[in-house]
């Protein structure tokens, strides 16, 4: 099974240290001389060749979807290296001298994706964790469902929570959130509303999932601006041709 690269451990996701100018912003893993062949699309990636402004259309997302980079910033494709031939391609912030840098420590079912640099603050102590990457397979809400049932000790309250479309503006479109009430959970005298365990939905937290090519993404960024974005993760391989192309469509 593909998913076996989860095995191989901490991978370093980068989106590296910018400076001020168009070549200086390029991240690492990016040919900082601009190919005769990319034109006005800039650099090439190193990892897969493509151009850095038309690998872009390689990505499963919807641009009109993702959050609006803050002032001062903006978002880069960025590429890393995966096991088994596969490359990440993503968006990362970059603003100014400063990227953000994220790691997937990997296991057999479920790797951990933290933040290790950022692009918005000046020092972090130490890594965080904003999500968790999963092994999926099936329908979408089903698989999500069933990761997110996993980590519930109560099998009755387990019971109870299902996924379900987000419809959140300002998420991917095809985010999903875990919730007890088909139509969305809510308190009576207005307070937050968390249920479902950790994995579940919170209404005042940036929190929810993704399923696409035999993974499930959950992101939990809290109350703080999402320095990835989280709607345009896309792994690509080459196919038998040697095009490169999103990996089980």
């Amino acid at each position: 099974m593909r998913n076996s690269w989860m095995l191989a451990g901490a991978l370093s996701l980068a989106l590296a240290s910018c400076g001020g100018g168009a070549d200086d912003k390029a991240a690492a893993g990016a040919d900082k001389t601009a190919d005769a062949a990319c034109a006005d699309d800039g650099e090439k990636l190193k990892l897969t060749g493509l151009c850095k402004g038309r690998a872009v259309n390689y990505m499963n997302m919807d641009a009109s979807a993702s959050p609006q980079a803050p002032d001062g910033c903006e978002w880069q494709v960025m590429e890393a290296a995966l096991p088994a031939d596969e490359v990440l391609l993503y968006r990362g912030l970059v603003c100014g001298r400063k990227a953000a840098e994220i790691e997937i420590a990997g296991g057999a079912e479920r790797a951990e994706v933290k933040l290790i640099k950022s692009a918005m603050s000046d020092e972090m102590p130490e890594p965080f964790t904003i999500g968790y990457l999963y092994t999926a397979e099936g329908e979408p809400a089903q698989a999500i469902t069933q990761r997110a049932r996993s980590v519930i000790e109560d099998p009755k309250e387990a019971a109870k929570c299902n996924a379900r479309p987000a419809n959140i503006e300002g998420w991917p479109k095809d985010a999903f959130v875990v919730d007890t009430d088909p139509k969305g959970s809510n308190t009576a005298d207005g307070s937050p509303v968390a249920v479902c365990g950790d994995l579940g939905y919170f209404d005042e937290g940036f929190r929810f999932w993704r399923a696409a090519q035999d993974f499930a993404w959950f992101f939990d960024f809290g109350q703080d601006f999402a320095e990835i974005d989280p709607g345009s993760l896309t792994i690509v391989a080459k196919d038998a041709e040697g095009n490169w192309g999103a990996t089980d469509q």
